[in-house]
């Protein structure tokens, strides 16, 4: 109906409009009784919901409607998790899927996992019996009965093929599964979020309660988020901040970093500007044409590659010139110009690597007490974490709130997002001799550098004769060569674990 008025250059009448507030309160209602909810891998390119009904035999000669992320193609990936319920002494479950190819190692990819709702603990896992029928799995719970928990069903595995799981059946009936699909739950609260927007229904109350609410669909929240800056533009900002946090998914905080950026408000540029410290290029590509796209977000975002706020690699971008160019900010030619006559062209070879990796990622097969090795062999010359390693290389406490695909930008290629304080100085000496390295401090007469292996150096200033600051980090961006892809799975796992607020100075 919407559509159609639309089409006409027509307005919803008086009536209409009551009846469409309706439909859309009720549409989001729906996330208050929904059981399950999905949330999209990091490091996956597609991130639709893949859960749906199926019917499938089970062992014991049954058909039973199953969730699974089958019918809707093997390719799509998510984490399908459940409302917190509590434990009983025993719970059984049927459970169908593959894993890889049959008769090869299995991917680990796939698999559930019962987890203890309050520390997090895991309490039992489960893989697919890599079987089209449904076998009956259970779990003695008895030293956790009653206790608070909820499951995740995973599907890690973007194969074409033998790289889906489904489930169903919960005995004793703790959990149900839903009238309708997670799926279909989703789609239907996203396109309600999205015309209540476009047709200012009065439910900023109700997009309020929903907007921090992590028991929603990724996409939902991300919709959720963009129509609420709609209806509240200036009340929508200290809600929606907490949302470009990198530990949020990356659906939701693209999707509010544009409708942020999209208002034009200082408050709002201020926010999506100190997010782009930490998130993936990805994102900070989408922001800086969202706020490029006006001469006040264009010279505000100028502005913060100047200062070292932004990457100056975003200049690179032929989206983001266009953009910047149009829209007229004073000088745009020659800042741009000045902020990138020093940076290499960008490496499409990297990014497949950055990309290839993400996607290799095994959460299930990665352990965080060897990524701690690598990490000892490789990082901690420079870096300190948990008040071990150099202090030459920002501290990584809490490193893991960054995520999978900003952590892989910043392993692999750690000379897209420098931070200022970390620029190489470069010294020309009288001999007309080049070193460079990380400036510690000055000591009287000599200059004190620190190279990649975290080992200070002087050199006399009087053997100076020109000091430039290069925009590259001190760090090696060879790691993608030098640590194989089973030991940088390892690094990732031990990085991620580092969540987590950092400790206070």
């Amino acid at each position: 109906v919407e559509q159609g008025a639309s089409r006409r250059g027509a307005q919803l009448t008086d009536q209409l409009r009551e009846w469409g507030t309706e439909l859309c309160t009720t549409a989001l209602a729906a996330s208050s009784d929904s059981a399950w909810w999905n949330t999209p891998l990091e490091g996956v390119p597609e991130a639709a919901n893949p859960w749906a009904f199926q019917e499938r035999g089970c062992a014991d000669g049954q058909e039973a409607k199953l969730l699974s992320s089958h019918p809707l193609g093997e390719t799509l990936t998510g984490r399908l998790r459940s409302r917190h319920f509590t434990l009983p002494s025993r719970l059984s479950f049927y459970i169908c899927g593959h894993d890889g190819e049959p008769g090869r190692e299995p991917h680990k990819r796939n698999f559930a996992h019962l987890l203890h709702a309050k520390t997090g603990e895991v309490l039992a896992e489960a893989a697919p019996p890599r079987n089209d029928t449904a076998q009956k799995i259970t779990w003695d719970l008895s030293a956790h009965a009653g206790e608070p928990a909820f499951i995740e069903f995973t599907d890690g595995d973007p194969s074409d093929a033998w790289a889906w799981l489904a489930f169903g059946r919960f005995e004793p009936p703790v959990l149900a599964l839903p009238a309708l699909a997670p799926g279909d739950v989703a789609k239907r609260q996203q396109t309600a979020a999205e015309i209540l927007a476009r047709q200012r229904f009065p439910l900023q109350s109700r997009l309020r309660d929903l907007v921090s609410k992590g028991e929603l669909d990724a996409a939902v929240r991300g919709a959720v988020g963009a129509a609420l800056a709609v209806l509240d533009p200036a009340g929508a900002i200290p809600l929606l901040t907490p949302l470009l946090d990198s530990a949020q998914p990356a659906a939701v905080q693209e999707r509010v970093g544009l409708a942020l950026a999209e208002l034009g408000s200082e408050p709002a540029r201020v926010a999506v500007l100190a997010a782009m410290k930490s998130a993936p290029q990805r994102l900070q590509l989408r922001w800086a044409q969202a706020l490029a796209a006006s001469p006040v977000g264009a010279d505000a975002l100028l502005d913060a590659v100047a200062s070292g706020q932004a990457s100056p690699r975003l200049l690179q971008d032929r989206g983001v010139r266009e953009k910047l160019v149009a829209a007229r900010p004073s000088d745009a030619a020659a800042r741009i110009a000045a902020l990138t006559k020093d940076l290499p062209p960008s490496d499409r070879e990297r990014e497949r690597l950055i990309r290839q990796r993400g996607r290799a990622y095994a959460v299930a097969s990665a352990k965080a007490s060897e990524g701690l090795r690598v990490f000892q062999q490789n990082c901690a010359a420079c870096h300190q974490i948990d008040g071990q390693g150099g202090l030459i290389g920002p501290q990584l406490d809490g490193i893991g709130n960054r995520g999978l695909e900003r952590l892989l930008e910043d392993v692999l290629d750690p000379n897209r997002n420098v931070d200022r304080a970390f620029y190489t100085t470069v010294l020309t000496q009288t001999d007309d001799e080049i070193v460079s390295g990380l400036f510690r401090r000055e000591e009287g007469e000599l200059i004190v550098l620190a190279n990649s292996a975290g080992q200070e150096f002087s050199v006399p200033k009087k053997s100076v004769k020109e000091q430039q600051e290069s925009q590259t980090s001190l760090m090696p961006d060879n790691f993608g060569d030098i640590i194989s892809p089973e030991d940088a799975n390892h690094l990732l796992a031990f990085l991620l674990s580092k969540s987590g607020s950092p400790p206070a100075k």
